[in-house]
């Protein structure tokens, strides 16, 4: 059975590390190395994106293990941070979090990758992956939003590093 993507058909789907413009947003993808273990089923192949709209500068880890320091030098400055986060350290390990957030100094941290209990039939599926709330505890300036949505500008990113924890999206569905 194929499954129902929740985007339009014609929406550009880029895959590889590159330079691409599409309207007034530049992405700009760099390759990348999947967490270990995990990925060996593809290679452990994984695309930072570096997404530049209206002086805002955001970069999406995905997956991405450890930084490189060529990688951290060729991003340059970041705004928004969306990093693989979880309180069972699943895809970057505390001091690893730590030293991307140290290097990069985002102005907004966005945490992505961990557990939504209202999305899982078991507790234990997948496994060794936590959710975000034993990781957040220790944060300071951590601010849950009611919603999946926020409008971010340049002009009025915080003073002080923030982190922001989204609710899912209402696409997202349980798998049962």
């Amino acid at each position: 059975m194929k499954r129902r993507v929740p985007w339009m058909s014609d929406t550009i789907i880029l895959r590889q590390p590159g330079t691409n413009q599409i309207g007034d947003i530049r992405v700009v993808g760099f390759p990348g190395k999947h967490a270990d273990p995990w990925g060996m089923e593809f290679g452990q192949s994984n695309t930072i994106w570096l997404l530049e709209v209206a002086d805002l500068r955001i970069v999406h880890l995905g997956d991405n293990g450890p930084l490189r320091n060529d990688t951290i030098r060729e991003i340059g400055r970041v705004d928004v941070l969306m990093i693989p986060i979880d309180s069972e350290f699943h895809i970057l390990k505390a001091d690893q979090i730590e030293e991307v957030r140290r290097k990069l100094l985002p102005r907004i941290l966005i945490p992505m990758h961990y557990r939504h209990a209202d999305l899982e039939k078991s507790p234990d599926n997948p496994q060794q992956l936590g959710g975000i709330e034993g990781w957040a505890k220790g944060e300071a300036s951590v601010r849950h939003l009611a919603s999946h949505k926020q409008e971010l500008s340049f002009t009025t990113l915080p003073e002080k590093p923030e982190v922001l924890v989204f609710q899912h999206s209402p696409l997202v569905k349980p798998p049962f």
